[in-house]
Formats: C-alpha cells, sequence, structure tokens
C-alpha cells in the first residue's frame, strides 16, 4: 500500500550495502564475520559471496561434500543454515535435492517451513523460495509467511499462494507422525490420530498436484513410524506402524509417481548409550530411517 516514489526513494538507499559487504569479503573477512558486522543473516551473505559460482563450487565454497551415490548420510546438522527446531533436517539435505532435481533461478515450495532450513538453503544455492509455517516470526522470519493448513475446519484445505506463478519443486518435510509431537504447536498434523494424519497427506497431495505445473517435482521428505520404543522387534504388527510402503501407497493414488528413493538416515547419535542399553536388554529395534521420495505426475 505505500507509495511507488516511497519505494523508489528506498530502494535507492538500499543499494549501498551490498557494496560495502563485498569490499569486507574481498578483504578476506569470513562471512559470519561480515554478517555479523552488517547486522545480515548468515545465509544472505553466503548468497552475495556465492553469486555467479556453479553449484558445484558453492557445495565447495560451503564445505558440503557432494553425495554421488542414493544415501546421504550426515551425523550433524550445518548450524549456519535454519534455526534450532523440533526435526530439523540438515541443510546439506535440502542442498542435494536442490542440486539433483533444481536449477539456478527454479522456484521451490516450502509448504512446512518449520525453522527455514530450506528458504536458507535456496539463498545460498541461488533458487527463489515460497515458504510457509503456521508460527508468525515477522521479526526474526520476515521470508516465512504465517499459514496454517486447517484441518479442524472441516472444509477442503486452502492454497496459500494466490499468484500465477508456481512452483518448480516442492520440498515437501512435514512433521512426521508421533514424533516430537509435544514439540510442536497442538495444531500440528503430527498431533493427529494415524488415520487423519494419512487423510491429511492424501488430500494435501491432491492439492498440490491440481496447484502446480506438469512438471514440477515433489521431494517428500518423511521416516519409518514404528512404535518400538515399548515393544520388542518380535512382536511388532503391521497395522501399528506407517512405513514407506503407506506413503508410496498414497501417492501413487493421488497422481505422483516415485522417480527415487533415497536414503537419507537420521544420526544414531540421538540414542545415547542408556537408551542402547535398554533397547538391547528388552530386544528393541530402533529406528533411524528416513527417505527422501522424489516424484512428479508421469507413470
Amino acid at each position: 500500500g505505500m507509495d511507488q516514489k516511497t519505494i523508489h526513494y528506498h530502494l535507492g538507499k538500499m543499494a549501498a550495502p551490498p557494496n560495502s559487504l563485498n569490499s569486507d569479503l574481498s578483504k578476506g573477512f569470513t562471512v559470519a564475520q561480515v554478517a555479523q558486522k552488517h547486522g545480515w543473516t548468515d545465509p544472505m551473505v553466503w548468497s552475495l559471496s556465492l553469486e555467479g559460482k556453479s553449484d558445484r563450487d558453492r557445495f565447495r565454497e560451503l564445505g558440503w561434500g557432494l553425495r554421488t551415490w542414493d544415501k546421504w548420510e550426515w551425523n550433524d546438522c550445518d548450524k549456519r543454515f535454519g534455526d534450532e527446531w523440533p526435526g530439523r533436517i540438515p541443510a546439506q539435505l535440502a542442498a542435494h535435492i536442490l542440486k539433483y532435481f533444481s536449477k539456478p533461478g527454479d522456484l521451490i515450495l516450502d509448504p512446512m517451513a518449520g525453522g527455514g532450513v530450506t528458504p536458507d538453503t535456496c539463498l545460498a544455492l541461488d533458487r527463489r523460495c515460497w515458504s510457509f509455517d503456521m508460527i508468525d516470526r515477522l521479526e526474526t522470519r520476515p521470508e516465512i509467511e504465517p499459514f496454517t493448513w486447517d484441518t479442524s475446519s472441516g472444509q477442503q484445505l486452502s492454497w496459500p499462494v494466490s499468484s500465477k506463478e508456481k512452483p518448480d519443486l516442492i520440498l515437501f518435510d512435514p512433521p512426521y507422525f508421533d514424533k516430537k509431537a509435544a514439540d510442536y504447536d497442538e495444531k500440528s498434523i503430527s498431533n493427529l490420530p494415524k488415520k487423519e494424519y494419512l487423510e491429511f497427506l492424501e488430500t494435501f497431495f491432491v492439492l498440490m498436484k491440481s496447484n502446480v505445473k506438469k512438471k514440477t517435482r515433489l521431494a517428500f521428505i518423511n521416516a519409518d513410524w514404528r512404535d518400538f520404543q515399548h515393544t520388542p522387534a518380535s512382536e511388532e504388527k503391521y497395522k501399528s506402524g506407517i512405513l514407506i510402503d503407506d506413503y508410496l501407497d498414497i501417492l501413487k493414488r493421488t497422481g505422483w509417481y516415485h522417480t527415487h528413493i533415497i536414503q537419507a538416515p537420521m544420526s544414531s547419535q540421538r540414542f545415547n548409550a542408556g537408551v542402547v542399553s535398554a533397547m538391547q536388554k528388552k530386544n528393541i529395534l530402533g529406528v533411524v530411517s528416513r527417505y527422501v521420495i522424489i516424484l512428479n505426475q508421469e507413470e
């Protein structure tokens, strides 16, 4: 609602800071030092520092080894990208999805952005990003728009974007069923009963399909869920879990067909020695599995 002349005036003033940042970077100051000095975030400075470089060069500058096989594994999240958040994914994981299944300048949609790993990584890899989350953090995360995928009204889910432009890639890392449910907002889908959780995903996949391009790819990240904490491995039942097969069935039923299933296991370091000892005594088989399923709309 601002006057165009006012915006033009402020844009002119905003053109100066990057020159100062570039000067500091050229003098050998680190990205972290430049970010702290100018009050920018690390990903914003990385975006400036890596301008014009190829994806491979960006990976090299960021210190990320490029995995050229279908198992992507890291012990830790890169703390330069994204906030501390329940179920946070490594920026390296998001970066590999962007590297293999998008190109610079592409528009990426992150419908449940959480701690902001995807928009941060998009900055570093020269991708544009629409990101949404139910928690409004205007002062710290203005690029993540507040939006709740409301399942309580009984009405159809709505699409948050009014623009005619459609994304080239959807990176969908939803809160996993029952995992860290207590850490999420009470409206999170992680708190839904199992049947409703799966029904939400089915409705969501249909909604996405009707609001994207025919060539849009979907990167769906999720993990096997088994109630292993209380059950010895030999006593687990088929209907007590949600496995990769269940997600694949829903995806195919809604018109999404997978081209890749990539293993991206969670770090086993989250199981401390005491937990491991108790699991061993009770013959419990834990879960560190996680998968990146890449899909498109062509059989």
